[in-house]
């Protein structure tokens, strides 16, 4: 866990990358309010939020909702959410050490960020140190073989200056891809279910999309894919599944205070938040809050920074 690789998005253009994709948003809205329709939303965590993509959706059927992302600069821009909700708070931060107490969380999202996780068991079990009791995430994730990962092979083949190697027809269980901006692992789905066994959770539900991405697909509405993918949850090809996970226990009736919500991300010690950052008396970390973002990034020695088709430690 120390020294897993993180996906630095600083710099770069989501909102680009999203433009002209809306029912591709709308599918997945639709399925994270479906998804969490049964969870305790009285505090929501998003992990991966990005520029607020999804938070909105989260800010109208939360209570509290704290957006997560290592890109802090995206968290600055996002707007979007706040005052959507009674409690809306960015703190920057990196999954594999959450800034937060024990059990903190009754619900949680991460949509689009498992296939960039260079070790999925290490970030799913500290999303389930942080998960209340019978706590619930819904998680997105891309297996092979698939119909994303024909496309992929196809493309890749037609690179006359690209090695060329097929995803789908692979028999080894994990792949890591180059660098496309920035590495993409993916495995079958029976490795992700390995994964979520080995972090402590359970998979309650699955729902399957992907489809609505292909030009070939656009006149189709996005109520079809959400029935599809809701029907077909268990059936195999389909570019894209979310998984809703149940952490094990009863749901506890009282939440942790969000005066006492914050840990350091280093040592785990509890932590108090002011207008200034937020400082750890046990070993002197210290987050620096700024445009309404509070920074509790912490990045172990040893641990890989990628930067594009680049990294740096």
């Amino acid at each position: 866990m120390a020294t897993a690789s993180i996906s630095d998005y600083e710099g770069f253009d989501f909102a680009s990358l999203w433009h002209r994709r809306e029912r591709v948003t709308e599918v997945e809205q639709r399925f994270l309010v479906a998804a969490l329709a049964g969870a305790d939303r009285r505090r929501v965590l998003e992990l991966g939020a990005g520029f607020g993509r999804l938070t909105p959706t989260l800010a109208r059927i939360g209570g509290e909702v704290v957006a997560t992302d290592f890109d802090r600069g995206s968290l600055e821009r996002m707007r979007t959410a706040e005052g959507s909700a009674p409690r809306f708070v960015r703190i920057a931060a990196n999954l594999y050490h959450l800034p937060f107490v024990d059990g903190a969380f009754p619900a949680a999202t991460m949509v689009r960020v498992y296939h960039h996780l260079d070790d999925p068991v290490a970030a799913l079990s500290e999303l389930r140190r942080v998960l209340a009791p019978g706590g619930q995430v819904l998680v997105s994730y891309n297996p092979k073989p698939s119909v994303g990962t024909l496309v992929n092979d196809i493309q890749r083949a037609l690179r006359p200056t690209a090695e060329f190697r097929s995803i789908t027809f692979s028999r080894e269980r994990h792949l890591e891809l180059p660098p496309d901006p920035f590495p993409v692992h993916v495995g079958p789905r029976a490795e992700f279910a390995d994964v979520v066994r080995s972090a402590g959770f359970a998979i309650a539900s699955e729902r399957v999309s992907g489809l609505e991405e292909y030009y070939l697909m656009r006149f189709v509405p996005a109520e079809v894919f959400v029935r599809v993918g809701t029907a077909l949850g268990r059936a195999p090809g389909f570019p894209m599944r979310f998984a809703l996970l149940r952490a094990p226990g009863a749901p506890p009736g009282r939440l942790v205070p969000a005066s006492e919500l914050l840990a350091c991300p280093r040592c785990r010690a509890p932590v108090a938040g002011t207008e200034a950052g937020a400082a750890c008396s046990s070993c002197g970390f210290f987050g620096e809050a700024r445009d309404g973002v509070l920074d509790l990034r912490y990045v172990p020695d040893g641990a890989t920074r990628w930067r594009g088709a680049g990294h740096a430690r």
